[in-house]
């Protein structure tokens, strides 16, 4: 794994664990209205809440700042106004930061 890509990949792993932990779950009474609140959270669940969408943005900045390098105006709008855009550009497109 080359390191300019690290981040777009651990939010990646970030998704798929917080999205297979509230699966696993989504069978206990406290999930009974198909979502937890403040006072249903552990401290854990609570720092995950966070750290996915800091991933995200973390995700979104490195994709827009490789198609503004490269001059892309498409690619630094499309990231900015479609998150899971900026995961293709990131790791499928423009896989290595220029600078």
């Amino acid at each position: 794994m080359r390191k300019d890509n690290a981040i777009p990949l651990a939010s990646l792993a970030l998704w798929g664990a917080s999205l297979a932990y509230v699966w696993t779950i989504s069978g206990q009474p406290r999930m009974a209205d198909g979502g937890l609140s403040g006072d249903e959270m552990s401290l854990i669940e609570m720092a995950m809440t966070l750290a996915v969408p800091l991933a995200t943005f973390a995700s979104m900045f490195i994709a827009m700042r490789r198609a503004y390098w490269n001059g892309s105006r498409f690619w630094l709008f499309a990231c900015l106004l479609l998150w899971p855009l900026a995961y293709v550009y990131a790791l499928l497109i423009n896989r290595t930061d220029l600078h």
